[in-house]
């Protein structure tokens, strides 16, 4: 009864004061309407103020996660992207990126004892027996061993002995020596008579800064398919023709291209082992997109993958390529890859971050963690939506929730709100 007569109380308050009544009619559409302008133009602030939070202490959403994807769709996709987890403990980078019956492969680490386990692994997906590409990004051990691969009876079963190639990008400069102390070929010596074998068989072969200039028969963008939608694109990298100190900044960097329709492109960046001096002439010299998949600089270490290229470039996923908490070389372990540093830079941006191998106290020293990462695109049909999708060989777990992680790494940055990441990316 109470209530009733506290109802009957206010309707006849509102019925004598027409005006007012008006005026706070007025009033609650005006904050309606500013809430649905808020809510259509900046979702961010709209979940501040009216405190939609997920409830699990993440505070909001993250880069957009790539859905889980199937083995058996990679071979038809129109673009797959494969980082092959080496069968060792080692850090090294081999990247397979397949479109139709063209393949490019980037570096082949990270031992000489890899190239049986990448052939195993290309011979799924290229099987005409041919590699258009070849791209060795730089001189160190962990990314042209494979290229080289090991000797029997004077013959090497390296990649580029091995296959048919049909274009060779190379590293400009590099200063290892030919030979050793006890007059014997260095590795870099065996990859330049590779290089060479190559050539012999067909192969074109061209340094990066060749490819920028388009020079001699070079380009500086190779398009992979026949409709001329997904190109391969050689940066400009200002160690291309400058000495530096590091071998690493003499590394060839390339940006994938793919246009999916006249108003979206997608877009993956590889810089090989670049530092931060590189890094910032990279940004600085070329126009740099934001990018679908960044494959993290030098495995994740502390010097390379920072602030100077990331604010530009704006990774949803990153893949790291090596074997997390290894020592092979540091003791520090906020340094040993993917290095602490690496965790708070990239963990602004997003928290699709995934790693191929991890230390292990098994018989080998090494496990996989995510294995074998294929990113892989796939158009729409009429029962799936299409997009870029992920497969693991291993699982799919994100880094930041792997048992390693939470016993070696932490990470503030991943618990920010979506709009924690607008205002840091915004200044």
């Amino acid at each position: 009864m109470a209530s009733k007569r506290s109802a009957r109380k206010t309707v006849s308050f509102f019925r004598r004061h027409p005006k007012l009544t008006t005026a706070l009619v007025i009033i609650l559409v005006l904050l309606i309407a500013a809430a649905v302008l808020i809510y259509i133009f900046r979702p961010e602030i709209f979940a501040k103020l009216f405190s939609f939070d997920d409830g699990g202490g993440g505070g909001g959403e993250y880069s957009e996660e790539v859905p889980s994807g199937q083995l058996g769709d990679i071979s038809s996709a129109d673009l797959s992207i494969h980082f092959i987890a080496p069968e060792n403990s080692a850090a090294g980078d081999c990247t397979l990126i397949k479109v139709g019956d063209t393949e490019v492969l980037i570096d082949a680490g990270s031992q000489q004892s890899s190239a049986e386990t990448i052939k195993d692994y290309l011979d799924d997906y290229c099987t005409d027996g041919v590699l258009e590409y070849v791209i060795a990004t730089h001189a160190d051990s962990d990314h042209i061993s494979g290229l080289v691969g090991t000797s029997s009876g004077g013959k090497y079963n390296g990649i580029l002995y091995s296959y048919n190639i049909g274009t060779i990008i190379r590293f400009d400069r590099s200063d290892k020596n030919l030979t050793t102390a006890a007059g014997n070929p260095t590795l870099y010596s065996r990859f330049l008579t590779a290089v060479e074998y190559a050539q012999d068989n067909g192969a074109e072969v061209y340094t990066a800064f060749e490819c920028w200039n388009a020079s001699g028969g070079a380009q500086k963008s190779y398009y992979l398919d026949d409709e001329h939608k997904i190109s391969m694109n050689i940066l400009y990298n200002y160690y291309y023709e400058h000495s530096s100190p590091d071998e690493n900044n003499y590394s060839v960097c390339m940006l994938l291209s793919q246009q999916i329709s006249a108003e979206q492109s997608n877009h993956y960046l590889f810089t090989g082992d670049l530092e931060e001096e590189g890094e910032e002439y990279l940004v600085e010299y070329n126009q740099l997109p934001e990018v679908e998949l960044f494959k993290a600089g030098h495995h994740g270490s502390p010097t390379s993958s920072n602030d100077c290229l990331l604010s530009v470039i704006r990774p949803k996923t990153v893949v790291v390529c090596c074997c997390a908490g290894t020592d092979e070389y540091t003791d520090n372990r906020d340094n040993q890859f993917p290095s602490q540093a690496f965790i708070d830079r990239i963990g602004v941006y997003t928290q699709n971050v995934y790693c191929t191998n991890v230390v292990s106290e098994n018989e080998e020293g090494y496990a996989a963690m995510n294995g074998d990462i294929v990113l892989y695109y796939s158009p729409s049909t009429a029962e799936e939506a299409g997009g870029l999708k992920l497969w693991c060989s291993q699982n799919s777990t994100k880094l930041k929730d792997t048992d390693w992680f939470k016993a070696n790494r932490v990470c503030e940055n991943w618990n920010w709100t979506q709009s924690d990441r607008d205002a840091f990316n915004n200044g």
